[in-house]
């Protein structure tokens, strides 16, 4: 009798990262199963769910963002808005995978209505607003930024990057072209300078920088909230009026 055929699971984690990658959060295991050359059932003998498939595939946990641990390092060194771009940039690449990841656990929710990662004291997303508001009190204390509710700061920049990436994905199922993120990043820091800049320094943003690379552009509104205790709200708009009905690519 013919042996069965051996299977390991990384043939399946990377099978399923590339169909994620190609297809999104639309993808189904069944895609996934056919990329690797099983059958379904061998997936979810190795997997309990599309969640914990997509979580191994894309290498995101719900364990703690990957920007909070050098928060510390960051506070009082180089420009204050290069330095909020360049952490908007790490934030929407970390929601990119976590929240199409957050779509499906909500599927399937606890007693409590939430899924687990974020059942309990003190969850993730929480964990991280409180890491970000740390940051935006300490570059406050060191006077170079205007003194505000740091909180209220870090929900507003927080929760617009958490909505820009909501609408990417509605605009990119739809077959639309999305804000380009640098785009996105850079307005809404820009706003946000306005009312955090330092007394003696002007709030008006610096001379723009080379854009993202982005194709597709569209004048674009937000209101986002952040995960965890109570709801972030943010809001971006990109430059201009262009037209975004191109396909993606």
């Amino acid at each position: 009798m013919a042996r069965p055929v051996s299977i390991k699971d990384e043939t399946i984690v990377e099978a399923a990262r590339q169909v994620f990658l190609e297809r999104g959060i639309q993808a189904t295991t069944a895609e996934v199963a056919e990329r690797a050359g099983v059958s379904e059932g061998s997936v979810f003998k190795r997997f309990k769910s599309k969640a914990e498939l997509f979580q191994a595939a894309m290498g995101v946990s719900h364990d703690g963002a990957p920007f909070g641990g050098n928060l510390a390092a960051r506070v009082g060194k180089g420009d204050v808005r290069e330095t909020m771009f360049e952490l908007g940039m790490e934030i929407v690449a970390f929601f990119r995978k976590l929240i199409p990841m957050h779509m499906m656990a909500w599927s399937n929710p606890g007693p409590n209505g939430l899924p687990s990662a974020l059942s309990g004291p003190n969850p993730p997303p929480v964990r991280a607003l409180k890491a970000l508001a740390g940051f935006f009190e300490a570059e406050m204390r060191a006077g170079r930024m205007r003194r505000q509710d740091p909180e209220i700061v870090a929900r507003a920049f927080m929760g617009s990057l958490n909505t820009f990436v909501f609408f990417e994905l509605l605009y990119q199922a739809n077959g639309e072209l999305p804000l380009a993120a640098e785009t996105y990043v850079r307005g809404l820091v820009g706003m946000l300078w306005s009312g955090i800049a330092p007394e003696s320094q002007p709030s008006a943003s610096p001379s723009p920088k080379p854009r993202g690379s982005g194709s597709g552009s569209r004048s674009g509104a937000g209101a986002g909230t952040a995960a965890g205790r109570g709801a972030g709200a943010g809001a971006g708009a990109g430059p201009g009026s262009r037209s975004r009905g191109s396909p993606t690519r």
